[in-house]
């Protein structure tokens, strides 16, 4: 009787039940293969300093750790004060981006804040504070979420301002990503799906007309379609991939041994990074990484269902769907599924920025994990404070 009143005392997951501690060994182990292939994958970024990246790397990880120990004592309702304004930044630091002087470019993308050696990709936060300013605003309107202003309008020119400027600085990868969990986090707040489905098929039908005016940008989606046809062409990095998944077989060349991102794979270090744990470490570790990522959403998608309110519930799904959908576009460009987008495997790629935003998410989800386990409000203060 006794255990029973306690976990009814609360919101959350008790003891080895929590999925917030097969999240975090889900993390641990993604970050601990990403430097064990960092080591290999950057030997061509810079041979007379082979400790440079993962140095950098660690770096970040350091850097994401303490963040992510401050984000899991901050109180996700008292933050909510600021949530505005959060959003105001992330739109002011896109405009800035873009100016000549102040943005610098990377890759073929404006998005970038270069602060000496190092650098900022201020369209990595504005996933984060999106996913904040949809779960605040949705909280605040709960019950006309289905109307077609407040419900509709209002969110989607929100997400639209985001994404467009991501899209002026030429960074598609990150605006696909941006607009999919958008898109989500509206279908799970309960906006009429009448509205949204006309609206995918209009962003689908721009894309499209959009990317048939850049031969650069088309010819990436029509490689995929022939990946050997244009294995000297557009699809040279996918092809070189495949050929590193290839060599790699079932069990691996063994750590360190890799040759593709020493003569032909480039990016290997961010993007293709997951071709060099296939060629080093085999179809099992490949199989092994799928597995991971699967767990975490799994874990993460077991937790949000205990989420107290409208806010912490789009909070955490949004955080957890920010890594998932990542993860999802990386895999699928880098086997050949997918056109070439640019993006970095999560906790597993070099990249100071995503790696920082990705922890954060995921020190969000902890978070709401450690405030669901407190008593639970009673039902009458319980709509007090939603409403």
């Amino acid at each position: 009787m006794a255990k029973r009143k306690l976990r009814e005392s609360h919101t959350g997951h008790l003891g080895i039940l929590n999925p917030a501690i097969a999240i975090v060994i889900c993390v641990f182990a993604l970050a601990v293969l990403g430097v064990s292939v960092l080591f290999s994958a950057s030997l061509p970024v810079d041979a007379d300093d082979p400790y440079l990246i993962i140095e950098k790397q660690a770096m970040w990880m350091g850097i994401t750790f303490i963040a992510g120990l401050l984000v899991l004592k901050v109180d996700l309702e008292w933050i909510r004060k600021f949530i505005w304004v959060g959003y105001a930044l992330c739109v002011v630091g896109l405009v800035l981006v873009l100016i000549p002087g102040i943005g610098s470019t990377v890759n073929g993308s404006r998005s970038w804040f270069r602060f000496g050696p190092f650098g900022l990709q201020i369209a990595e936060f504005a996933k984060i504070g999106l996913v904040f300013f949809l779960a605040h605003y949705f909280s605040l309107i709960r019950k006309e979420s289905k109307s077609f202003w407040k419900g509709f309008m209002i969110p989607c020119s929100a997400i639209g301002l985001v994404v467009g400027l991501i899209m002026m600085q030429t960074d598609l990868g990150t605006a696909l990503i941006i607009s999919m969990v958008s898109f989500c986090i509206l279908f799970l707040a309960g906006t009429n799906v009448f509205y949204l489905i006309p609206s995918a098929l209009i962003g689908f039908a721009s894309v499209a007309i959009m990317v048939s005016f850049d031969a650069e940008r088309l010819s990436r989606f029509t490689a995929v379609m022939d990946l050997e046809g244009n294995k000297s062409g557009d699809a040279y990095q996918v092809w070189q991939a495949i050929l590193a998944f290839a060599a790699g077989g079932i069990e691996g060349v063994g750590p360190g041994n890799g040759r593709q991102q020493l003569r032909s794979l480039p990016e290997a270090h961010t993007d293709f990074i997951f071709a060099i744990v296939g060629e080093e470490f085999g179809l099992i570790a490949t199989l092994a990484v799928v597995a991971v990522f699967m767990s975490l959403f799994i874990a993460g998608a077991a937790h949000i269902k205990k989420a107290p309110n409208t806010y912490q519930f789009l909070l955490a799904s949004g955080c957890l769907l920010t890594i998932s959908v990542q993860a999802l576009i990386n895999l699928g460009v880098v086997t050949g599924s997918l056109p070439t987008t640019g993006l970095p495997l999560p906790f597993i790629s070099y990249g100071g920025s995503n790696f920082l935003v990705m922890g954060l998410c995921v020190a969000m989800i902890l978070n709401t994990s450690l405030a669901w386990r407190t008593p639970a409000l009673k039902d009458s203060k319980r709509k007090l404070k939603e409403i």
